[in-house]
């Protein structure tokens, strides 16, 4: 009897083990990011870049609405001169304003001739300037320099269209030849309202004369 005690005293009870007391066991080999969470951010991330861009592209400016802005060409051109006078063996040459614009108050001419060829130059107003003030008249015929400024008197209104602003008028020197006439980019057109020049461009000419003229 005593040795029953003793080796039930010896024999501990052994309770059953509850699970829900039971700590879970830590997984060393679960990856840090499941692969669908990976695959969302990664189609989040391409949509967004795709909306930013399409927002970009909106925002920017629209070329073919873009008005467009109009260049409004003013020339001065010099004309293929013509006899006036056969006896005394004189040419002219119209200096021409071509202007889109309108307005005309003055016109600055700065031209040159060759002084070996041309001889007795002279320069008047053309029928442009109705009543034209002469505001400066320069020949030089040693270098074969022209300056001449006019435009529209005091009082009167600016001119409106195209027309001769002057004439070139000369004498050549030989029986025949070729010379040329060249207009200066220096040269000035003003219009009213307009402080700087509105000249785009010149255009001068390369013309026979004398015997070469009249074959």
């Amino acid at each position: 009897m005593k040795n029953e005690e003793n080796t039930a005293q010896q024999s501990p009870v052994t309770e059953p083990e509850n699970p829900a007391l039971t700590p879970p066991a830590v997984q060393t080999n679960q990856p840090f990011m499941p692969n669908k969470t990976l695959i969302l951010i990664g189609v989040l991330s391409l949509i967004a870049i795709i909306l930013l861009g399409f927002a970009v592209y909106i925002g920017l400016p629209n070329k073919s609405g873009q008005k467009q802005v109009q260049v409004l060409k003013t020339t001065l051109s010099a004309s293929t001169p013509v006899v006036a006078s056969s006896s005394a063996n004189t040419y002219v040459s119209n200096i021409t304003l071509t202007t889109e614009r309108e307005k005309t108050t003055a016109v600055e001419i700065e031209l040159t001739f060759d002084p070996k060829i041309l001889t007795s130059v002279d320069i008047k107003p053309g029928p442009f300037f109705p009543n034209p003030t002469i505001l400066s008249k320069k020949i030089d015929t040693v270098k074969g320099n022209v300056s001449y400024i006019l435009g529209i008197g005091l009082g009167q209104i600016p001119v409106n269209g195209n027309g001769a602003v002057a004439i070139f008028s000369f004498t050549p020197a030989l029986q025949s030849g070729i010379t040329t006439i060249r207009l200066l980019p220096k040269s000035k057109v003003t219009v009213s309202g307009v402080r700087p020049s509105i000249l785009t461009n010149v255009m001068g000419i390369q013309f026979p004369f004398g015997e070469t003229l009249t074959k």
